[in-house]
């Protein structure tokens, strides 16, 4: 790799240093330094060139024959300042006609064919000007306009990026050895300038890779055009409209990847679909199932003469349209699709390969939205039951495909009744996927609907021709108007359309009648706007699709909601309405269910993963059925909402609503660790770490009833069950969900002793917090105080640059948004300067349990952490103070998440498992700090220091009058006649670890903080005080049994694990000796690795390791 030429390269401001480079390190025979003397000058006029556009054009010229019969024509294009050449005068370039000119070297005035051309472009302005060759690429087949290529110092100047444009132009654009040899010549030029020499794709890994990399640029260069163009440039008014009409938190990054998704795709879904259509314009033709998309697309897609006579408005070629093309031209399709095949058999290359397009093009956008390409069994399953719950529940015999109207209904059955403002002959099954994406659940439906009608008609005696005939009448009348979606990204919003066109194609339909289908882009969480009418002027269509949609929004009534909605943890959808769904209250003030609140009390708790995609479409779902009156709610989602508490409202809820609910947990959660019953592996359906569940809810008359059933084991066996099975046939178990969760799965625990009737531990401690979370432990939490203090003194040093700050703590610590080291809320120059400002800097250290027995420092200042927990930890620093630290939920088999601590302390000290995050609760409040407490400071009398008890006094009452103590609230009591808050807390913390407790109540503690139970028993009470502090002594480290050790240590001084690798195992039974196995790599005395492992412990147990 040339890596010596980045400089030289980076350097090149100007034809004059170009021509040097050429001739120096290319080899090109340039005997003169003088760029005019080497060249012809050329005015736009006498290339043919439009006189409007030549003013964006400062200087044409052409460099005179270097070889006798050299067949390049090589020019030199300067663009004026803040142009992108290639994105503004692709088209130009692409017309141009060299005219014949009166001149004595006439012989030097020839023309050349459109692949002989190389331009070479100068554009930017200062320091940022560019050099830039371009070359047209005659097509293949010959049947589309010739594609530009471009090879150049974009604003990618890196130094890889220069390295491989220097590769480039050594490895092409040499002057050539042998200048009599024409056609090596040619070819060895235009490799500069395309796929590398004669490479085909045929693979669908490597198809996609390279269409993601065109995505990409044609996503940069839409983004690069919107950043030079003002309020009235084209690409900027279509971008507005959309914001205005359709997609309303569109902005600049989602406008750019919206188009480059669109047509990378489109494109991609048009040669699979149709391989003899090769060209850019042939995508509209297959969109014939939607009106505004054809227009749309034509629109995107006009290059060139495309467009009509006055020439397009937007020429979207600029964009490097062509160079997708180019790339499915030289790609073997079929092969393409062969090897998908292969790799996934059984299903829809269109629509899969999308997945992997998007991985590749952007893996955190995959993420972030949600997309997973639902399996077909996962599909036809949801489909299926939906269609036999319309038959068993509703009475229509055709399922989906049956065409009986409101009217109907409301006469059949009883408890059915039209909503106000439908018309009693609208059909009643109106079917909605409303996070459609590319319209797997639609094909589905259309697939179902035509095999039920198809068999009906035969059955009644039609032939083939007559049952083709019946079903193009059926699809415009009765399918298409009943077939409804909404999707937010274009991609998969054109690629819908599409899938549904060949659909009905592959069904026989022929398209006779204008009809489409009823697939909308827009956010389903948004509620309907009237605001179309801005788009009217650029792009009548756009108008009228979001017309179309508002209408929908305001006036149909679905019965059958149906699909896949996205996961995405915290959702980026925080509009007021389905906020407002979701808590109760609309923006308008109407009031409506809520899954903020349960048995008409809030829920009291952080509700973070109440915001999570799925469930807010789950909300919509059911807030539309509940608009119909009747219906049929069918969705995979994330199976979080069955068991966890935060979803108790949500449970509650559409109890209330559906009168059926039928879950099947398909469970494949990898983070919880989920083992089937009967052993073995659990393997998502999805390639995802969050299990996921079919609920199936349905609301008509009739007991209520809740159904669940498991699905374990091998993807394999799930999908084979899947699509053998439907609604009428699983295994179900009945539940009663009952307060205060109202589970969706069946509870294993019992309510022995009245469990459930005992005070949560945050109700008796009820200053509760979760653990800190630094969001850059590298950097403010270290194992020495003078190595944090070291990091300190860079972070406040002037000598040091925010770069070289960077550089030496941050590195690989940021996101494509951030600079290493900064988060949204944490910017590495503020924290700086507030750290010069504090004449305090030096007084921030505290200790930190960072881990069971891993007592670390801390950089503890709030613009030093993300979240520093103020309600809490100050209380740990201001004196003494002991702390217990549990969780509300736990994933695993055994519960053991109960620990002390007397310092400040990591959110994931007691488990770094996502729902295992550590509540830390003080027994002391100390007077003026932290950010709560003063409500409970004040019910009790002044302790040492003028701390009080985190207790609540109710609590404390019940108990004392339970043992008939008397309760001192500071300190400790004698245990005969008085007890204080730390013998309680030991009570309590000798209860949660015994052996005992954790079995009998297995099954609650996984779904909320631990209990704690009364003690009438005097002597049981200070027997388990007695226990529960001598049990904090060792966990905190001040038991007088650690003076003597129990362990002797042999091997290196000072020994620092680095890694442990194979088994680790330790078996120490009571009185036995420790024996600890496995493979470990220690530092020796002089810090190098011994690979031999040889530090060991050996001695005899102590009370440490025993079960209390």
């Amino acid at each position: 790799m040339p890596t010596d030429q980045r400089s030289r390269l980076a350097g090149i401001r100007r034809f004059d240093q170009l021509v040097a480079y050429l001739r120096d390190e290319l080899g090109w025979p340039i005997a003169s330094d003088d760029f005019e003397e080497l060249t012809f000058e050329y005015t736009p006029g006498e290339l043919g060139i439009d006189p409007k556009n030549a003013a964006k054009i400062q200087e044409i010229r052409r460099l005179r024959p270097l070889a006798t019969g050299q067949p390049w024509g090589i020019f030199f294009v300067k663009f004026e300042p803040k142009r992108l050449p290639v994105v503004a005068l692709r088209r130009i370039l692409g017309r141009v006609t060299l005219k014949k000119r009166a001149s004595a070297n006439w012989s030097e005035r020839q023309a050349w064919a459109a692949d002989d051309l190389l331009f070479v472009s100068n554009f930017g302005e200062g320091e940022e000007r560019r050099i830039a060759f371009a070359h047209f690429s005659t097509p293949l087949a010959g049947n589309d306009l010739p594609t530009l290529k471009v090879l150049g110092w974009d604003n990618l100047d890196t130094p890889l990026h220069l390295d491989a444009v220097a590769h480039e132009l050594t490895t092409h654009l040499a002057w050539p050895d042998d200048e009599e040899d024409i056609d090596s010549w040619r070819e060895h030029w235009r490799s500069a300038f395309g796929l590398r020499h004669r490479e085909v794709v045929t693979t669908s890994k490597q198809l996609s890779g390279h269409l993601a990399e065109l995505a990409r640029a044609i996503r940069d260069r839409t983004l690069a055009a919107l950043a030079i163009e003002n309020e009235s440039g084209a690409l900027t008014k279509l971008l507005n409209a959309f914001q205005t009409t359709l997609v309303h938190d569109l902005d600049e990054a989602k406008f750019a990847d919206m188009y480059a998704q669109t047509i990378a795709y489109g494109l991609l879904s048009a040669r699979i679909t149709d391989p003899t259509r090769r060209r850019a314009d042939d995508l509209a033709i297959h969109m014939r199932t939607n009106p505004f998309l054809r227009k749309l697309m034509e629109a995107f897609l006009r290059v060139g003469g495309r467009g009509g006579a006055g020439g397009p408005d937007i020429d979207f070629d600029e964009l490097g349209v062509s160079e997708v093309v180019d790339l499915l031209d030289r790609s073997n399709m079929e092969a393409v699709v062969r090897d998908f095949g292969d790799r996934n058999p059984e299903e829809d290359p269109v629509i899969h390969f999308y997945e992997h397009f998007l991985a590749a093009y952007d893996k955190q956008q995959k993420v972030s939205r949600g997309v997973f390409y639902t399996p077909r069994p996962v599909v036809s399953y949801i489909v299926r039951s939906v269609h036999e719950t319309l038959q068993s529940e509703f009475g229509l015999a055709d399922g989906l495909a049956d065409t009986a109207t409101w009217g109907e209904m409301s006469e059949r059955h009883v408890g059915v009744e039209k909503p106000k403002g439908v018309s009693p002959e609208q059909a009643f099954v109106q079917i909605l996927d409303p996070a459609t994406g590319t319209g797997t659940f639609l094909v589905e439906v259309i697939d179902l609907i035509h095999d039920t009608m198809s068999a009906k008609w035969a059955s009644q005696g039609h032939g083939e021709r007559a049952v083709r005939a019946r079903w193009n009448e059926y699809v415009p009348k009765h399918l298409l108007p009943r077939l409804h979606g909404y999707e937010l990204l274009m991609a998969p919003y054109a690629i819908a359309h599409l899938k549904i066109g060949l659909k009905l194609y592959e069904t026989g339909y022929r398209f006779e009648s204008e009809e489409r289908a009823r697939v909308y882009l827009t956010n389903a969480l948004e509620p309907p706007r009237g605001d179309e009418q801005f788009a009217l002027d650029l792009l009548p269509a756009l108008a009228q699709e979001a017309a179309a949609v508002n209408e929908i929004k305001r006036r149909q009534r679905f019965t059958v909601v149906i699909g896949n909605p996205p996961y995405s943890g915290l959702s980026s959808n925080m509009g007021p309405w389905i906020d407002g769904l979701l808590k109760g209250r609309l923006p308008d003030g109407t009031l409506t269910a809520s899954y903020y609140h349960v048995d008409g009390a809030p829920l009291g708790e952080r509700k973070v993963w109440l915001q999570d995609d799925y469930v807010k479409f789950i909300r919509l779902s059911q807030w539309l059925l509940d608009a119909a009156g009747a219906g049929v709610h069918a969705y995979i989602s994330n199976h979080g909402y069955l068991n966890n508490p935060t979803f108790r409202g949500m449970r509650r809820s559409l109890q209330q609503s559906f009168r059926k609910i039928r879950v099947v947990d398909l469970h494949g959660n990898l983070k919880k660790k989920e083992i089937p019953p009967k052993g073995g592996r659990d393997v998502n359906v999805f390639d995802i770490q969050q299990g996921v569940a079919i609920g199936l809810f349905t609301k008509a008359a009739g007991a209520r009833s809740v159904r669940h059933a498991d699905l374990w084991g091998e993807r394999k066996n799930k999908y084979e069950w899947l699509l053998e099975h439907g609604v009428l046939d699983a295994d179900w178990t009945c539940l009663k969900p009952a307060p205060k969760f109202y589970l969706f799965e069946p509870f294993e625990g019992v309510d022995a002793d009245g469990y459930s009737n005992w005070p949560s531990i945050r109700d008796v401690m009820p200053v509760n917090v979760t653990g800190i979370v630094t969001a850059r432990d590298g950097f403010v939490i270290a194992f020495d105080r003078e190595v944090l203090r070291n990091r300190i003194n860079d972070l406040r040093s002037e000598s040091l640059s925010d770069d070289e700050i960077r550089r030496k703590y941050f590195v690989g610590k940021g996101s494509k948004k951030y600079p290493p080291g900064d988060s949204r809320g944490w910017k590495l120059p503020a924290a700086r300067r507030k750290i010069r400002n504090d004449k305090r800097w030096d007084e921030r250290y505290a200790q930190v349990l960072y881990r069971p027995f891993d007592i670390r420092e801390i950089y503890y200042v709030p613009w030093m952490v993300d979240w520093p927990r103020t309600e809490a930890m100050p209380h740990l620093l201001a004196g003494e103070n002991h702390a217990l630290m549990t969780c509300r939920q736990s994933t695993g088999r055994n519960w053991r998440h109960a620990f002390a601590t007397r310092r400040a302390t990591d959110d994931s000290m007691v488990s770094n498992r996502t729902r295992e995050r550590g509540y830390l609760c003080p027994l002391y409040l100390y007077p003026g700090v932290g950010r709560s407490g003063e409500l409970h400071l004040s019910q009790w009398p002044e302790g040492k220091d003028g701390r009080r008890p985190n207790l609540d006094p109710g609590f404390v009452e019940r108990f004392a009058r339970a043992n008939g103590f008397r309760f001192v609230s500071d300190g400790r009591g004698d245990l005969q006649a008085t007890f204080g808050p730390e013998d309680l807390l030991a009570y309590i913390y000798a209860v949660f670890h015994s052996t005992v407790y954790r079995d009998r109540y297995e099954a609650h503690l996984k779904l909320d903080f631990p209990r704690v139970p009364p003690c009438a028993n005097v002597g049981l009470f200070r027997d388990l005080a007695n226990a529960g502090h001598s049990l904090l002594a060792l966990h905190t480290l001040e038991s007088p049994e650690l003076d003597h050790p129990v362990t002797d240590y042999s091997g290196p001084r000072n020994p620092e694990v680095s890694r442990v690798g194979g088994r680790l195992t330790a078996n120490i039974p009571a009185g036995d000796h420790v024996s600890l196995t496995g493979t470990a790599r220690s530092a020796t005395p002089a810090g190098e690795l011994d690979p031999t492992g040889s530090g060991r412990q050996s001695g005899k147990t102590g009370v440490v390791w025993r079960e209390s």
